[in-house]
Protein backbone atom coordinates (compact mmCIF):
# COMPACT_ATOMS: atom_id res chain seq x y z
CA UNK A 1 0.00 0.00 0.00
CA UNK A 2 2.87 2.36 0.79
CA UNK A 3 4.34 1.72 -2.64
CA UNK A 4 0.97 2.14 -4.30
CA UNK A 5 0.41 5.51 -2.63
CA UNK A 6 3.74 6.75 -3.89
CA UNK A 7 2.83 5.67 -7.40
CA UNK A 8 -0.41 7.59 -7.41
CA UNK A 9 0.28 10.73 -5.40
CA UNK A 10 -2.78 12.96 -5.38
CA UNK A 11 -5.04 10.28 -6.77
CA UNK A 12 -5.34 7.82 -3.88
CA UNK A 13 -9.14 7.99 -3.83
CA UNK A 14 -9.32 6.35 -7.24
CA UNK A 15 -7.89 3.14 -5.82
CA UNK A 16 -10.04 0.39 -4.40
CA UNK A 17 -8.93 -1.28 -1.18
CA UNK A 18 -5.90 -3.38 -2.11
CA UNK A 19 -4.24 -3.71 -5.48
CA UNK A 20 -6.26 -6.08 -7.61
CA UNK A 21 -5.45 -7.10 -11.16
CA UNK A 22 -7.34 -4.18 -12.71
CA UNK A 23 -5.43 -1.70 -10.56
CA UNK A 24 -2.15 -3.42 -11.30
CA UNK A 25 -2.92 -2.92 -14.99
CA UNK A 26 -3.31 0.79 -14.29
CA UNK A 27 0.17 0.85 -12.79
CA UNK A 28 1.54 -0.99 -15.81
CA UNK A 29 -0.32 1.30 -18.20
CA UNK A 30 1.27 4.28 -16.50
CA UNK A 31 4.76 3.04 -17.32
CA UNK A 32 3.87 1.08 -20.48
CA UNK A 33 5.82 3.61 -22.49
CA UNK A 34 8.95 2.73 -20.44
CA UNK A 35 10.37 -0.27 -22.29
CA UNK A 36 13.23 -1.88 -20.43
CA UNK A 37 14.94 0.65 -18.20
CA UNK A 38 16.54 2.84 -20.83
CA UNK A 39 13.64 5.18 -21.41
CA UNK A 40 14.68 8.82 -21.71
CA UNK A 41 11.75 9.95 -19.55
CA UNK A 42 12.29 7.34 -16.84
CA UNK A 43 12.58 10.07 -14.19
CA UNK A 44 9.03 11.17 -14.98
CA UNK A 45 7.56 7.64 -14.75
CA UNK A 46 5.77 7.16 -11.43
CA UNK A 47 6.45 3.41 -11.51
CA UNK A 48 10.20 3.78 -11.75
CA UNK A 49 10.26 6.67 -9.28
CA UNK A 50 8.62 4.33 -6.79
CA UNK A 51 11.08 1.54 -7.59
CA UNK A 52 14.02 3.86 -7.02
CA UNK A 53 12.66 4.77 -3.60
CA UNK A 54 12.41 1.14 -2.46
CA UNK A 55 15.81 0.03 -3.75
CA UNK A 56 17.53 1.52 -0.72
CA UNK A 57 14.92 0.44 1.82
CA UNK A 58 15.48 -2.21 4.48
CA UNK A 59 11.75 -2.67 5.18
CA UNK A 60 9.01 -2.47 2.53
CA UNK A 61 5.34 -2.44 3.54
CA UNK A 62 3.03 -3.89 0.88
CA UNK A 63 -0.25 -5.78 0.80
CA UNK A 64 -0.84 -9.34 -0.40
CA UNK A 65 -2.02 -8.20 -3.83
CA UNK A 66 1.11 -6.24 -4.60
CA UNK A 67 3.35 -9.12 -3.49
CA UNK A 68 1.41 -11.57 -5.64
CA UNK A 69 1.32 -9.21 -8.61
CA UNK A 70 5.11 -9.14 -8.46
CA UNK A 71 5.33 -12.94 -8.23
CA UNK A 72 2.93 -13.31 -11.18
CA UNK A 73 5.43 -11.27 -13.22
CA UNK A 74 8.24 -13.63 -12.19
CA UNK A 75 9.39 -11.86 -9.03
CA UNK A 76 11.66 -8.82 -8.87
CA UNK A 77 9.58 -6.80 -11.35
CA UNK A 78 8.10 -4.46 -8.73
CA UNK A 79 9.60 -5.56 -5.43
CA UNK A 80 13.10 -6.97 -4.82
CA UNK A 81 13.85 -10.53 -5.88
CA UNK A 82 12.26 -13.11 -3.53
CA UNK A 83 15.72 -14.58 -2.92
CA UNK A 84 16.73 -11.29 -1.28
CA UNK A 85 13.66 -11.02 0.97
CA UNK A 86 12.38 -12.21 4.30
CA UNK A 87 8.58 -12.10 4.01
CA UNK A 88 6.42 -11.41 7.04
CA UNK A 89 2.86 -12.10 5.90
CA UNK A 90 0.04 -11.15 8.25
CA UNK A 91 -3.50 -12.55 7.81
CA UNK A 92 -1.76 -15.41 6.03
CA UNK A 93 -4.90 -17.55 6.06
CA UNK A 94 -6.15 -15.32 3.21
CA UNK A 95 -3.13 -15.98 1.01
CA UNK A 96 -4.42 -19.06 -0.87
CA UNK A 97 -7.61 -17.29 -1.98
CA UNK A 98 -5.57 -14.30 -3.11
CA UNK A 99 -3.30 -16.62 -5.10
CA UNK A 100 -6.26 -18.23 -6.84
CA UNK A 101 -7.49 -14.78 -7.82
CA UNK A 102 -4.13 -13.63 -9.18
CA UNK A 103 -3.42 -16.79 -11.15
CA UNK A 104 -6.91 -17.12 -12.61
CA UNK A 105 -8.20 -15.95 -15.99
CA UNK A 106 -11.49 -14.34 -16.91
CA UNK A 107 -12.71 -12.94 -20.22
CA UNK A 108 -16.08 -11.27 -20.82
CA UNK A 109 -16.95 -12.26 -24.36
CA UNK A 110 -19.15 -9.35 -25.41
CA UNK A 111 -16.94 -6.78 -23.72
CA UNK A 112 -13.89 -8.25 -25.48
CA UNK A 113 -15.64 -7.86 -28.83
CA UNK A 114 -16.44 -4.23 -28.09
CA UNK A 115 -12.87 -3.57 -26.98
CA UNK A 116 -11.48 -5.07 -30.19
CA UNK A 117 -13.69 -2.74 -32.20
CA UNK A 118 -12.63 0.33 -30.19
CA UNK A 119 -8.95 -0.62 -30.32
CA UNK A 120 -9.09 -1.13 -34.09
CA UNK A 121 -10.66 2.28 -34.65
CA UNK A 122 -8.12 3.83 -32.28
CA UNK A 123 -5.27 2.32 -34.30
CA UNK A 124 -6.64 3.70 -37.56
CA UNK A 125 -6.85 7.17 -36.00
CA UNK A 126 -3.26 6.99 -34.72
CA UNK A 127 -1.97 5.72 -38.08
CA UNK A 128 -3.57 8.72 -39.80
CA UNK A 129 -1.91 11.24 -37.47
CA UNK A 130 0.82 13.55 -38.72
CA UNK A 131 4.45 12.93 -37.87
CA UNK A 132 4.55 9.14 -38.05
CA UNK A 133 6.95 7.07 -40.12
CA UNK A 134 5.08 5.51 -43.07
CA UNK A 135 6.34 2.02 -42.15
CA UNK A 136 5.05 2.30 -38.59
CA UNK A 137 1.74 3.74 -39.81
CA UNK A 138 1.45 0.76 -42.17
CA UNK A 139 2.14 -1.63 -39.27
CA UNK A 140 -0.64 0.04 -37.31
CA UNK A 141 -3.10 -0.43 -40.16
CA UNK A 142 -1.98 -4.07 -40.41
CA UNK A 143 -2.55 -4.53 -36.68
CA UNK A 144 -5.98 -2.93 -36.99
CA UNK A 145 -6.84 -5.49 -39.68
CA UNK A 146 -5.61 -8.29 -37.37
CA UNK A 147 -7.90 -7.01 -34.61
CA UNK A 148 -10.83 -6.94 -37.04
CA UNK A 149 -10.09 -10.52 -38.11
CA UNK A 150 -9.86 -11.63 -34.47
CA UNK A 151 -13.16 -9.89 -33.77
CA UNK A 152 -14.80 -11.66 -36.71
CA UNK A 153 -13.50 -15.05 -35.54
CA UNK A 154 -14.83 -14.40 -32.03
CA UNK A 155 -18.25 -13.39 -33.39
CA UNK A 156 -18.38 -16.56 -35.50
CA UNK A 157 -17.50 -18.80 -32.55
CA UNK A 158 -19.56 -16.99 -29.91
CA UNK A 159 -22.58 -19.28 -30.21
CA UNK A 160 -20.32 -22.31 -29.72
CA UNK A 161 -19.48 -21.11 -26.23
CA UNK A 162 -22.77 -19.53 -25.21
CA UNK A 163 -24.80 -22.60 -26.20
CA UNK A 164 -23.26 -24.46 -23.26
CA UNK A 165 -25.31 -22.34 -20.87
CA UNK A 166 -28.46 -23.93 -22.35
CA UNK A 167 -27.31 -27.39 -21.26
CA UNK A 168 -30.18 -28.93 -19.19
CA UNK A 169 -27.60 -30.83 -17.11
CA UNK A 170 -26.20 -27.60 -15.65
CA UNK A 171 -26.73 -27.47 -11.89
CA UNK A 172 -26.95 -23.68 -12.10
CA UNK A 173 -29.01 -22.32 -15.01
CA UNK A 174 -26.64 -19.35 -15.37
CA UNK A 175 -23.42 -21.39 -15.29
CA UNK A 176 -21.75 -24.26 -17.07
CA UNK A 177 -18.81 -25.94 -15.34
CA UNK A 178 -16.62 -28.36 -17.27
CA UNK A 179 -16.38 -31.59 -15.19
CA UNK A 180 -12.76 -32.32 -14.27
CA UNK A 181 -11.84 -29.17 -16.20
CA UNK A 182 -12.03 -31.09 -19.50
CA UNK A 183 -12.94 -29.05 -22.59
CA UNK A 184 -14.05 -31.04 -25.64
CA UNK A 185 -12.37 -31.07 -29.05
CA UNK A 186 -14.33 -28.35 -30.89
CA UNK A 187 -14.04 -25.91 -28.02
CA UNK A 188 -10.36 -26.69 -27.52
CA UNK A 189 -9.74 -26.06 -31.22
CA UNK A 190 -11.62 -22.76 -30.96
CA UNK A 191 -9.59 -21.75 -27.90
CA UNK A 192 -6.30 -22.69 -29.55
CA UNK A 193 -7.12 -20.59 -32.63
CA UNK A 194 -8.12 -17.57 -30.52
CA UNK A 195 -4.97 -17.94 -28.38
CA UNK A 196 -2.81 -17.96 -31.51
CA UNK A 197 -4.60 -14.91 -32.91
CA UNK A 198 -4.12 -12.95 -29.68
CA UNK A 199 -0.44 -13.97 -29.62
CA UNK A 200 -0.08 -12.48 -33.10
CA UNK A 201 -1.70 -9.25 -31.93
CA UNK A 202 0.70 -9.08 -28.99
CA UNK A 203 3.71 -9.62 -31.26
CA UNK A 204 2.68 -6.90 -33.72
CA UNK A 205 1.77 -4.46 -30.95
CA UNK A 206 5.13 -4.96 -29.24
CA UNK A 207 7.00 -4.24 -32.47
CA UNK A 208 5.11 -0.96 -32.90
CA UNK A 209 5.57 -0.13 -29.24
CA UNK A 210 9.34 -0.70 -29.55
CA UNK A 211 9.52 1.54 -32.65
CA UNK A 212 7.67 4.36 -30.88
CA UNK A 213 9.85 3.96 -27.80
CA UNK A 214 13.06 4.11 -29.85
CA UNK A 215 11.84 7.24 -31.57
CA UNK A 216 11.02 8.80 -28.23
CA UNK A 217 14.55 8.09 -26.98
CA UNK A 218 16.52 8.80 -30.14
CA UNK A 219 14.27 11.01 -32.23
CA UNK A 220 13.02 10.24 -35.71
CA UNK A 221 9.29 10.92 -35.69
CA UNK A 222 7.93 14.42 -36.01
CA UNK A 223 4.93 13.82 -33.76
CA UNK A 224 4.92 15.82 -30.48
CA UNK A 225 6.46 14.04 -27.53
CA UNK A 226 3.25 14.24 -25.46
CA UNK A 227 1.32 12.68 -28.35
CA UNK A 228 3.78 9.80 -28.64
CA UNK A 229 3.63 9.14 -24.90
CA UNK A 230 -0.16 8.86 -25.16
CA UNK A 231 0.25 6.40 -28.02
CA UNK A 232 2.67 4.32 -25.97
CA UNK A 233 0.11 4.21 -23.16
CA UNK A 234 -2.48 3.01 -25.67
CA UNK A 235 -0.19 0.24 -26.91
CA UNK A 236 0.74 -0.75 -23.36
CA UNK A 237 -2.94 -1.24 -22.58
CA UNK A 238 -3.55 -3.11 -25.85
CA UNK A 239 -0.67 -5.49 -25.15
CA UNK A 240 -1.91 -6.22 -21.64
CA UNK A 241 -5.47 -6.90 -22.80
CA UNK A 242 -4.32 -9.17 -25.62
CA UNK A 243 -1.91 -11.03 -23.32
CA UNK A 244 -4.73 -11.59 -20.83
CA UNK A 245 -6.99 -12.97 -23.57
CA UNK A 246 -4.19 -15.16 -24.88
CA UNK A 247 -3.64 -16.58 -21.38
CA UNK A 248 -7.33 -17.40 -21.00
CA UNK A 249 -7.62 -19.13 -24.34
CA UNK A 250 -4.40 -21.09 -23.83
CA UNK A 251 -5.77 -22.30 -20.49
CA UNK A 252 -8.76 -23.70 -22.39
CA UNK A 253 -6.66 -25.16 -25.21
CA UNK A 254 -4.44 -27.41 -23.08
CA UNK A 255 -5.20 -31.03 -22.19
CA UNK A 256 -6.79 -30.99 -18.73
CA UNK A 257 -5.99 -34.70 -18.30
CA UNK A 258 -2.32 -33.72 -17.97
CA UNK A 259 -3.02 -31.31 -15.09
CA UNK A 260 -2.57 -32.39 -11.48
CA UNK A 261 -4.88 -31.17 -10.14
CA UNK A 262 -6.99 -29.94 -13.06
CA UNK A 263 -7.97 -26.30 -13.15
CA UNK A 264 -11.59 -25.26 -12.77
CA UNK A 265 -13.11 -24.08 -16.03
CA UNK A 266 -16.58 -22.62 -16.31
CA UNK A 267 -18.83 -20.21 -18.19
CA UNK A 268 -20.97 -17.74 -16.27
CA UNK A 269 -23.86 -15.67 -17.62
CA UNK A 270 -23.39 -12.00 -16.72
CA UNK A 271 -26.35 -10.42 -14.96
CA UNK A 272 -28.00 -7.38 -16.57
CA UNK A 273 -25.74 -7.58 -19.64
CA UNK A 274 -28.06 -8.56 -22.51
CA UNK A 275 -26.66 -12.06 -22.76
CA UNK A 276 -22.95 -11.53 -22.16
CA UNK A 277 -20.92 -14.42 -20.73
CA UNK A 278 -17.73 -14.69 -18.67
CA UNK A 279 -15.28 -17.44 -19.62
CA UNK A 280 -13.28 -18.37 -16.53
CA UNK A 281 -10.38 -20.57 -15.52
CA UNK A 282 -8.75 -20.88 -12.10
CA UNK A 283 -6.43 -23.18 -10.17
CA UNK A 284 -8.34 -25.08 -7.50
CA UNK A 285 -5.53 -25.09 -4.96
CA UNK A 286 -2.83 -22.50 -4.37
CA UNK A 287 -0.22 -24.84 -2.92
CA UNK A 288 1.81 -25.47 -6.07
CA UNK A 289 1.88 -21.80 -7.12
CA UNK A 290 3.00 -20.69 -3.67
CA UNK A 291 5.58 -23.45 -3.47
CA UNK A 292 7.13 -22.65 -6.84
CA UNK A 293 6.80 -18.86 -6.82
CA UNK A 294 7.50 -18.06 -3.19
CA UNK A 295 8.52 -20.73 -0.66
CA UNK A 296 11.23 -22.33 -2.80
CA UNK A 297 12.66 -18.93 -3.69
CA UNK A 298 12.42 -16.61 -0.69
CA UNK A 299 15.25 -16.34 1.85
CA UNK A 300 12.73 -16.97 4.66
CA UNK A 301 9.09 -16.33 5.54
CA UNK A 302 7.02 -15.85 8.68
CA UNK A 303 3.25 -16.35 8.38
CA UNK A 304 0.95 -14.99 11.07
CA UNK A 305 -2.79 -14.87 11.69
CA UNK A 306 -5.33 -15.38 14.45
CA UNK A 307 -6.67 -18.35 12.45
CA UNK A 308 -3.87 -20.47 11.08
CA UNK A 309 -5.22 -23.60 12.75
CA UNK A 310 -8.44 -25.37 11.85
CA UNK A 311 -10.06 -27.86 14.21
CA UNK A 312 -7.06 -27.42 16.48
CA UNK A 313 -4.28 -28.32 14.03
CA UNK A 314 -2.25 -26.86 11.13
CA UNK A 315 -2.94 -29.65 8.61
CA UNK A 316 -5.44 -27.79 6.43
CA UNK A 317 -3.23 -24.67 6.48
CA UNK A 318 -0.15 -26.69 5.48
CA UNK A 319 -1.99 -28.27 2.56
CA UNK A 320 -3.48 -25.00 1.31
CA UNK A 321 -0.17 -23.14 1.49
CA UNK A 322 2.03 -25.88 0.05
CA UNK A 323 4.49 -25.55 2.93
CA UNK A 324 7.59 -27.71 3.24
CA UNK A 325 7.65 -30.61 5.68
CA UNK A 326 10.32 -28.87 7.77
CA UNK A 327 8.24 -25.74 8.39
CA UNK A 328 7.87 -24.79 12.07
CA UNK A 329 4.44 -24.09 13.59
CA UNK A 330 3.61 -22.29 16.80
CA UNK A 331 0.39 -21.40 18.64
CA UNK A 332 0.81 -18.29 20.78
CA UNK A 333 -1.50 -18.05 23.77
CA UNK A 334 -4.09 -15.28 23.67
CA UNK A 335 -3.95 -12.44 26.23
CA UNK A 336 -7.73 -12.76 26.73
CA UNK A 337 -9.26 -14.65 29.63
CA UNK A 338 -12.15 -15.81 27.46
CA UNK A 339 -14.19 -17.57 30.13
CA UNK A 340 -14.33 -14.46 32.30
CA UNK A 341 -15.11 -11.85 29.67
CA UNK A 342 -17.26 -13.63 27.06
CA UNK A 343 -20.12 -16.05 26.79
CA UNK A 344 -20.91 -18.43 23.95
CA UNK A 345 -24.61 -19.26 23.72
CA UNK A 346 -26.32 -21.80 21.50
CA UNK A 347 -30.07 -21.30 22.01
CA UNK A 348 -32.73 -23.97 21.68
CA UNK A 349 -34.16 -24.07 18.17
CA UNK A 350 -36.79 -26.15 16.41
CA UNK A 351 -35.41 -25.63 12.90
CA UNK A 352 -32.44 -27.00 11.01
CA UNK A 353 -30.40 -24.60 8.83
CA UNK A 354 -30.62 -27.25 6.11
CA UNK A 355 -34.23 -26.10 5.73
CA UNK A 356 -33.60 -22.38 5.09
CA UNK A 357 -37.22 -21.21 5.07
CA UNK A 358 -37.97 -22.77 8.46
CA UNK A 359 -34.67 -21.54 9.88
CA UNK A 360 -35.27 -17.99 8.65
CA UNK A 361 -38.81 -17.98 10.05
CA UNK A 362 -37.57 -19.02 13.48
CA UNK A 363 -34.85 -16.36 13.50
CA UNK A 364 -37.48 -13.71 12.72
CA UNK A 365 -39.76 -15.08 15.44
CA UNK A 366 -37.08 -15.28 18.14
CA UNK A 367 -35.09 -12.21 17.13
CA UNK A 368 -36.62 -9.97 19.87
CA UNK A 369 -35.71 -12.63 22.45
CA UNK A 370 -32.13 -13.11 21.35
CA UNK A 371 -31.15 -9.52 20.50
CA UNK A 372 -31.16 -6.55 22.88
CA UNK A 373 -32.18 -3.41 20.94
CA UNK A 374 -30.17 -1.18 23.28
CA UNK A 375 -26.73 -2.71 22.69
CA UNK A 376 -24.27 -2.98 19.81
CA UNK A 377 -24.89 -6.17 17.83
CA UNK A 378 -23.14 -7.58 14.76
CA UNK A 379 -25.24 -10.28 13.08
CA UNK A 380 -23.45 -12.33 10.45
CA UNK A 381 -25.15 -14.30 7.68
CA UNK A 382 -23.77 -16.88 5.24
CA UNK A 383 -26.52 -16.10 2.72
CA UNK A 384 -27.53 -12.74 1.31
CA UNK A 385 -31.02 -14.06 0.72
CA UNK A 386 -31.43 -15.04 4.36
CA UNK A 387 -30.09 -11.67 5.50
CA UNK A 388 -32.58 -9.82 3.32
CA UNK A 389 -35.46 -12.14 4.29
CA UNK A 390 -34.80 -11.76 8.02
CA UNK A 391 -34.69 -7.97 7.68
CA UNK A 392 -37.88 -7.91 5.61
CA UNK A 393 -39.67 -10.12 8.14
CA UNK A 394 -38.95 -7.94 11.16
CA UNK A 395 -41.32 -5.20 12.35
CA UNK A 396 -40.57 -1.62 11.35
CA UNK A 397 -39.36 -0.57 14.79
CA UNK A 398 -36.65 -3.25 14.59
CA UNK A 399 -35.78 -2.41 10.99
CA UNK A 400 -35.13 1.21 11.99
CA UNK A 401 -32.35 0.00 14.30
CA UNK A 402 -30.64 -2.20 11.70
CA UNK A 403 -27.87 -1.19 9.28
CA UNK A 404 -27.76 -3.66 6.36
CA UNK A 405 -24.61 -4.34 4.36
CA UNK A 406 -24.56 -2.78 0.88
CA UNK A 407 -27.33 -0.29 1.64
CA UNK A 408 -24.42 2.13 2.00
CA UNK A 409 -20.65 1.83 1.73
CA UNK A 410 -18.89 -0.32 4.31
CA UNK A 411 -17.04 2.68 5.73
CA UNK A 412 -20.22 4.76 5.98
CA UNK A 413 -22.14 1.91 7.60
CA UNK A 414 -19.50 1.38 10.29
CA UNK A 415 -19.28 5.10 10.96
CA UNK A 416 -23.08 5.35 11.28
CA UNK A 417 -23.00 2.45 13.74
CA UNK A 418 -20.31 4.13 15.84
CA UNK A 419 -22.16 7.44 15.82
CA UNK A 420 -25.36 5.77 17.06
CA UNK A 421 -23.50 3.99 19.86
CA UNK A 422 -21.74 7.23 20.83
CA UNK A 423 -25.18 8.81 21.24
CA UNK A 424 -26.07 6.15 23.81
CA UNK A 425 -28.47 4.24 21.57
CA UNK A 426 -28.42 0.65 20.36
CA UNK A 427 -27.42 -0.33 16.82
CA UNK A 428 -27.50 -3.61 14.89
CA UNK A 429 -25.41 -4.46 11.82
CA UNK A 430 -26.51 -7.16 9.37
CA UNK A 431 -23.47 -8.35 7.42
CA UNK A 432 -22.13 -11.13 5.20
CA UNK A 433 -18.71 -12.79 4.98
CA UNK A 434 -16.77 -9.55 4.48
CA UNK A 435 -18.04 -8.35 7.87
CA UNK A 436 -16.90 -11.55 9.57
CA UNK A 437 -13.25 -10.64 9.08
CA UNK A 438 -11.23 -7.46 9.37
CA UNK A 439 -13.98 -5.49 11.13
CA UNK A 440 -12.68 -3.72 14.24
CA UNK A 441 -15.44 -2.60 16.64
CA UNK A 442 -13.80 -2.47 20.07
CA UNK A 443 -15.41 -1.72 23.41
CA UNK A 444 -19.07 -0.70 23.34
CA UNK A 445 -19.16 -0.73 19.53
CA UNK A 446 -19.75 -4.51 19.60
CA UNK A 447 -20.94 -6.43 22.64
CA UNK A 448 -22.92 -9.18 20.88
CA UNK A 449 -21.96 -11.21 17.81
CA UNK A 450 -24.76 -13.32 16.32
CA UNK A 451 -23.81 -16.01 13.79
CA UNK A 452 -26.87 -17.15 11.87
CA UNK A 453 -25.41 -20.51 10.89
CA UNK A 454 -22.15 -22.38 10.46
CA UNK A 455 -20.39 -20.57 7.57
CA UNK A 456 -19.95 -23.39 5.09
CA UNK A 457 -18.77 -22.31 1.64
CA UNK A 458 -21.43 -21.56 -0.96
CA UNK A 459 -22.19 -24.98 -2.48
CA UNK A 460 -22.41 -23.69 -6.07
CA UNK A 461 -18.99 -22.03 -6.18
CA UNK A 462 -17.31 -23.55 -9.29
CA UNK A 463 -13.83 -23.64 -7.75
CA UNK A 464 -15.11 -25.38 -4.61
CA UNK A 465 -17.08 -27.81 -6.77
CA UNK A 466 -14.03 -28.63 -8.89
CA UNK A 467 -11.88 -29.12 -5.78
CA UNK A 468 -14.45 -31.42 -4.18
CA UNK A 469 -14.70 -33.38 -7.42
CA UNK A 470 -10.93 -33.88 -7.53
CA UNK A 471 -10.66 -34.85 -3.84
CA UNK A 472 -13.47 -37.38 -4.24
CA UNK A 473 -11.85 -38.93 -7.30
CA UNK A 474 -8.70 -39.40 -5.21
CA UNK A 475 -10.64 -41.32 -2.55
CA UNK A 476 -10.95 -38.33 -0.25
CA UNK A 477 -13.97 -37.00 1.61
CA UNK A 478 -14.55 -33.39 0.49
CA UNK A 479 -16.97 -32.51 3.28
CA UNK A 480 -14.72 -33.60 6.14
CA UNK A 481 -11.41 -32.67 4.48
CA UNK A 482 -12.40 -29.29 3.02
CA UNK A 483 -15.83 -28.00 4.02
CA UNK A 484 -15.63 -28.65 7.76
CA UNK A 485 -12.08 -27.33 8.37
CA UNK A 486 -12.73 -24.23 6.27
CA UNK A 487 -16.05 -23.53 7.98
CA UNK A 488 -14.40 -23.99 11.39
CA UNK A 489 -11.79 -21.41 10.46
CA UNK A 490 -14.46 -18.94 9.31
CA UNK A 491 -16.36 -19.52 12.54
CA UNK A 492 -13.30 -18.57 14.58
CA UNK A 493 -12.86 -15.43 12.47
CA UNK A 494 -16.52 -14.49 12.90
CA UNK A 495 -16.51 -14.97 16.67
CA UNK A 496 -13.28 -12.98 16.81
CA UNK A 497 -15.21 -9.79 16.00
CA UNK A 498 -16.28 -9.67 19.68
CA UNK A 499 -13.05 -9.23 21.64
CA UNK A 500 -10.72 -6.66 20.15
CA UNK A 501 -8.79 -5.61 23.26
CA UNK A 502 -8.25 -6.77 26.84
CA UNK A 503 -11.08 -4.62 28.21
CA UNK A 504 -13.83 -5.91 25.90
CA UNK A 505 -16.81 -7.88 27.20
CA UNK A 506 -19.78 -9.52 25.50
CA UNK A 507 -21.32 -12.67 24.08
CA UNK A 508 -21.45 -14.76 20.92
CA UNK A 509 -24.67 -16.49 19.83
CA UNK A 510 -24.69 -19.28 17.22
CA UNK A 511 -28.15 -19.95 15.80
CA UNK A 512 -27.28 -23.39 14.45
CA UNK A 513 -27.93 -26.50 16.53
CA UNK A 514 -25.58 -28.54 14.35
CA UNK A 515 -22.76 -27.06 16.42
CA UNK A 516 -23.88 -29.31 19.30
CA UNK A 517 -25.90 -32.05 17.58
CA UNK A 518 -23.38 -33.21 14.95
CA UNK A 519 -19.98 -34.71 15.56
CA UNK A 520 -18.27 -32.26 13.20
CA UNK A 521 -20.15 -29.44 14.94
CA UNK A 522 -18.77 -30.42 18.32
CA UNK A 523 -15.27 -30.44 16.80
CA UNK A 524 -15.91 -26.91 15.55
CA UNK A 525 -17.20 -25.89 18.97
CA UNK A 526 -14.07 -27.20 20.64
CA UNK A 527 -11.86 -25.30 18.19
CA UNK A 528 -13.40 -21.96 19.22
CA UNK A 529 -11.79 -19.87 21.96
CA UNK A 530 -12.71 -21.15 25.46
CA UNK A 531 -15.66 -18.83 26.02
CA UNK A 532 -18.00 -19.56 28.91
CA UNK A 533 -20.58 -21.86 27.30
CA UNK A 534 -24.34 -21.76 27.64
CA UNK A 535 -25.78 -24.61 25.59
CA UNK A 536 -29.55 -24.54 25.92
Amino acid sequence: DALVSSQWDGDRDSWSEGVEDSNWQRVTNDHARCTGRRCSHIRQCSFYRARERIEGADVIVANHDLVLADLALGGGAILPEPEDCIYVLDEAHNLPDKVLSHFSHRLRYGAALRWLDQAGRGLIAIAAADGLDATVAGSMNSLSAALAELQADMREQRSLWESLLDNPENVDADRHRFPNGIVDGALRDSAAALASANAGVVSQAKQINDALSRSLEQGGFEAPREQMEEWLGFFGSLILRAQGAEGLWRAYAIDALAERPPRARWLQAVEHSNGDVDICCSPIIAAESLREQLWQRCYAAVLTSATLTSLGNFERFRMQQGLADNATYLVVQSPFNFAEVAELRVPKMRSDPGKPQEHTAEIIEQFPVWVNPDEATLMLFSSRRQMEDVFAGLPGDWQSRILVQDRMSKQALLQSHRDIIDEGRGSIIFGLASFAEGIDLPGNYCTHVVIAKIPFAVPNDPIEQALAEWVEQNNGKPFMEISVPDAAQRLVQASGRLLRNENDRGRVSILDRRIVSRRYGREMLDSLPPYRRVLE
